[in-house]
């Protein structure tokens, strides 16, 4: 067993030696161009744009929500409703909810504001994962999930009428939001820039 060990280490270090490439090369990574530099932080500032128009539309998109659950009547027999098929029926519960004289119109702006949400959550996590800032990638990313979660359960809400779904939807609207917060109070440059000589 040592004998393989010390085979491998070998192996190792001789692959090492003839990578041609110096340690002190290795260990310290390329600095990015300025021209780089500038773009990712363009990428980062429309990021940060982005982030805090999807919070306003959030906040609006809760306040349609709540007049939902709490105001508006959501007739039981139409298209989708308890539908054994969950995709099928969501399509049929959304169209119908967009479409339909008999649907609430509040509800056809609610269901409505949360597909721009979905897209636009998605170009974000687009332009975050585009500007390489570890951070705005993270909460983008999340964020999208979340509002895509957020969409399922509300779906699943016309499809089903169970209030887990319109609790479990609040509760992804606040951690969506909670991700939009980060990436606004992160920094907005990438990297420090070098100082003066």
């Amino acid at each position: 067993m040592s004998n393989l060990i010390g085979a491998v280490g070998r192996r190792w270090a001789i692959a090492e030696a003839s990578s041609g490439e110096p340690a002190a090369a290795k260990a310290v990574a390329a600095p990015v161009s300025g021209a780089v530099r500038a773009r990712r932080d363009r990428r980062n500032r429309a990021a940060r744009g982005w982030a805090f128009g999807l919070l306003i539309a959030l906040l609006v998109q809760f306040a349609l929500g709540m007049y939902v659950n709490l105001f508006a009547s959501i007739p039981l027999n139409h298209p989708g409703h308890g539908a054994n098929d969950f995709f099928a029926g969501s399509y049929h519960s959304v169209a119908w909810a967009e479409t339909s004289p008999h649907a609430p119109l509040i509800l056809a702006f609610h269901a409505g504001l949360g597909l721009l949400l979905v897209l636009g959550s998605l170009w974000l996590a687009v332009l975050a994962i585009r500007g390489r800032r570890a951070g705005f990638v993270w909460a983008a990313v999340l964020g999208a999930l979340f509002i895509l979660g957020a969409g399922f359960n509300g779906a699943s809400f016309l499809n089903y009428n169970k209030d887990a779904n319109s609790y479990v939807m609040a509760l992804l609207f606040a951690a969506s939001v909670l991700c939009y917060v980060i990436i606004l109070a992160l920094p907005g440059r990438t990297e420090r820039q070098p100082p003066a000589a």
